[in-house]
């Protein structure tokens, strides 16, 4: 079966789904871009069980992970970041430092980010200190306005 056939055709494709995790993570290297999309909702019924194949690819998903990372789609970064970055080898994570770090300091997604990197250790505790302290920051004046609008209702 060609590569391209492997590629689900919709959000329920689960013959496809099967046929690409029997292929094995080599087979779909050609087509990780193609797979990544349907990780765009992880509500899709077959969004999980291949966000799951994915983290088995391995070091050819990197580069497609880092596309996405740069990307402005903050849920698709979202899904990915939960299902896939997450569950990668600290190895592999820390090829993706950089685009970590820019999101750990963006408003979306930026907690998600900092957690990843704290639980693979890919940044040392100095900095690591520092962006929860901006982050305790930032969201406390949060919670300080929000209690504020909650007692005025």
């Amino acid at each position: 079966m060609a590569s391209r056939d492997l590629v689900p055709r919709n959000k329920s494709d689960f013959e496809r789904l099967q046929a690409l995790i029997a292929a094995g993570p080599e087979a779909v290297e050609p087509i990780l871009d193609s797979l990544l999309y349907w990780l765009q909702d992880i509500d899709w019924p077959i969004a999980l069980p291949l966000a799951d194949f994915l983290v088995t690819v391995g070091k050819p998903l990197i580069p497609h992970i880092n596309k996405i990372l740069r990307s402005n789609d903050d849920m698709w970064i979202y899904w990915v970041l939960q299902h896939v970055v997450a569950k990668l080898p600290p190895e592999l994570i820390a090829s993706l430092e950089s685009q970590l770090y820019a999101l750990a300091t963006r408003a979306e997604n930026d907690i998600v980010a900092i957690r990843i990197a704290a639980s693979s250790g890919i940044w040392d505790r100095k900095l690591l200190v520092s962006l929860i302290d901006n982050q305790i920051s930032a969201h406390g004046d949060y919670v300080v306005e929000l209690k504020k609008l909650q007692n005025g209702i």
